[in-house]
């Protein structure tokens, strides 16, 4: 298996071989995602654009660089450190745009952040809105009279990592005691990528697992059992978020769980929570999940083409939870 390395930003602690969520009030300018009640997707900057101008939206979850919003002492809302959440033009109206602009200290960037989840603009009072209370991939949002509707709620920096479920996998990573430079390099690289798979995963996937990671030469590429194992070899081309999570799917019961078998046929997945699952991901209705004895595509991360955006990690363990739901396991 070859899978490209991604660098993702990620609203958690790391070094500890454990995921932890940010938790901070305003006042200590939290840094985190911005998530949506009613839909559980985040407040994204669509194409992780940088320019002036560009209206957010919300988008799944992804811990990218563009979903990571500051909450400043200022009342500032900052993504990429030097871009602000603004309302368009000085609008003060229900309908006006909310897009990113450079930091200008002016009151159309400024925001009250309340304990009911609404965010508000300091200047007219109105809502951040997710328009038409749609809650697709890629809703616009606007300022709005605030309703009290569930588009205008958003489980904020204050006390959230934006993630619309709460999973409990842990690992610990097996370390010699006087390692050699070899050893102490990979422990970093298989560190930093098990960090990012882990947060991806208890973002999107319900499950309680504790894994064991280990560096063994022995090992080609990399792999994993329902065990809980999981094993790095030497090249450092696997040591990445992608095989990473790869290898955490079959530890959760891909091409490992008992049952898995049974629901491989002619090459493809038959059960209907996966199937349902990708469909919904790529809006074809006869989209077809393919599978074999170890393994399943699109978004199984098994090449290098599937790792080609934030995005693809999210889609990885929607499908990996569906498939759990499929073979019986929590989800």
């Amino acid at each position: 298996m070859k899978v490209r390395a991604a660098v993702l930003a990620c609203a958690v602690l790391v070094g500890t071989g454990i995921a932890v969520t940010v938790a901070a009030g305003p006042a200590a300018a939290a840094i985190g995602a911005v998530r949506g009640a009613a839909s559980g997707r985040c407040l994204d900057v669509p194409s992780a654009s940088t320019a002036n101008g560009v209206q957010v939206d919300i988008w799944d979850c992804n811990s990218g660089a563009n979903q990571e919003w500051n909450y400043t002492s200022g009342k500032q809302l900052k993504v990429y450190g030097n871009k602000c959440l603004d309302a368009y033009n000085n609008g003060t109206t229900a309908g006006t745009k909310v897009v990113i602009w450079d930091c200008n200290a002016q009151t159309n960037q400024q925001w009250n952040v309340t304990s009911g989840g609404t965010i508000t603009s300091a200047v007219s009072g109105l809502c951040l809105d997710a328009a038409g209370a749609a809650t697709a991939n890629g809703t616009l949002i606007q300022l709005w009279t605030c309703t009290g509707g569930s588009n205008q709620k958003w489980n904020s920096t204050v006390g959230s990592a934006g993630c619309p479920v709460a999973g409990a996998v842990t690992y610990t990573l097996n370390r010699a005691s006087s390692p050699t430079a070899d050893q102490t390099d990979a422990y970093t690289r298989i560190t930093a990528a098990m960090d990012l798979a882990v947060a991806e995963y208890n973002c999107y996937v319900g499950a309680t697992k504790v894994l064991t990671v280990s560096y063994d030469t022995s090992v080609s590429t990399a792999d994993g059992s329902y065990s809980g194992s999981i094993r790095f070899g030497a090249s450092r081309s696997y040591m990445n978020q992608a095989t990473a999570q790869h290898e955490i799917a079959h530890t959760l019961g891909v091409g490992t769980y008992g049952s898995w078998s049974s629901f491989v046929s002619n090459g493809q997945w038959s059960g209907a929570n996966a199937l349902a699952a990708l469909r919904t991901l790529t809006g074809d209705s006869s989209a077809v999940l393919h599978a074999d004895s170890q393994h399943f595509w699109p978004y199984g991360l098994n090449q290098a083409s599937e790792a080609t955006s934030a995005d693809d990690y999210v889609r990885n363990c929607k499908i990996v939870a569906a498939i759990r739901k499929d073979l019986g396991l929590p989800a």
